[in-house]
């Protein structure tokens, strides 16, 4: 019989004690069992460790690794270097999945060797209420897809399972830390321009928990860090030509119009507070009509700031 391909599970927790058990659980209830859980402590202050640790001793398949703190991308790219899967999976250490997440998604991969990456649809979870988390269904997203891409992340991290090679050949995840809260955006559109092949299913798969005064994917909140991963992205990524040209007509088309003027005011505010020359040049745009020029000047003074 042969034996199932391991699922390494990434998780990433900072300061994570009320509700790090309950995630962890949500692993170990799979019905897929071939699966180890990389622990990730990015520099917790809290009972983080010592709830992972006591868990830990009772499962072998459940790892711990502490560092100082670094960020998601970098914890999860310390999980992704200690880890033994052919396939990889993400979850943060407040989010939970359902229970045939693992099943149904290998299931998928081996019945489709074409696809590198498979996502899936979820839940929003705000205390105890649970609503549709919706994502697109394609049966495929190819390079010819990435103009869906523009208008924003598609893909909710937690949801996705990922052919370990796949990630290899685009090096993981960045960790600048310029492009915080956008590094999987990040990684999903490397992966689209290197050609990798994504597929998105139906299946409600995942929880991911709204706090109270969460702002993590408010517009305010990743607006200046995805202008900064467009160029990151268009400068740094191992892109054919084609590839560098895409990024370079999309950058300034990622927001649509009711999005570019709250940028604008965002880009603004940021130049105040680091107190640089740009400010005054945005404040002398700022006077200008509402124009594409005017906005794509804004989002260049981005990247310096």
């Amino acid at each position: 019989m042969k034996k199932e391909p391991i699922v390494s599970v990434i998780m990433p927790a900072y300061n994570a004690e009320r509700y790090i058990r309950e995630s962890i659980n949500s692993v170990i209830v799979q019905t897929y069992e071939n699966w180890e859980l990389i622990i990730i402590d990015d520099g917790s202050s809290d009972t983080t460790a010592d709830i992972v640790k006591k868990i830990a001793a009772t499962d072998d398949r459940i790892r711990y690794y502490f560092q100082e703190n670094g960020k998601q991308g970098k914890a999860r790219n310390l999980g992704i270097e200690n880890s033994n899967g052919s396939y990889l999976a993400f979850l943060d250490a407040d989010d939970l999945w359902n229970p045939e997440k693992l099943k149904i998604q290998t299931d998928f991969l081996a019945n489709h060797p074409e696809t590198d990456l498979v996502f899936s649809q979820g839940y929003a979870l705000q205390e105890k209420v649970a609503t549709d988390f919706n994502v697109l269904v394609k049966n495929e997203w190819s390079q010819n897809d990435i103009g869906l891409f523009i208008s924003g992340n598609q893909i909710p991290i937690l949801s996705v399972l990922v052919k370990k090679e796949a990630i290899l050949t685009v090096n993981g995840f960045e960790e600048n830390p310029t492009i915080q809260n956008v590094e999987d955006y990040h990684l999903w559109l490397k992966l689209l321009l290197s050609g990798k092949r994504f597929a998105s299913i139906d299946a409600r798969l995942f929880y991911y928990r709204i706090h109270t005064l969460q702002s993590t994917f408010s517009n305010e909140n990743i607006a200046v860090p995805t202008i900064k991963m467009f160029e990151l992205l268009r400068t740094t990524s191992n892109l054919s030509k084609w590839g560098h040209q895409i990024i370079q007509r999309i950058k300034w088309g990622i927001f649509n119009k009711d999005t570019a003027s709250l940028v604008f005011v965002i880009v603004l505010e940021l130049s105040k507070k680091i107190n640089t020359p740009i400010h005054k040049i945005l404040g002398l745009l700022q006077n200008l009509p509402n124009t594409k020029l005017k906005y794509k000047l804004a989002f260049k003074l981005a990247s310096f700031l």
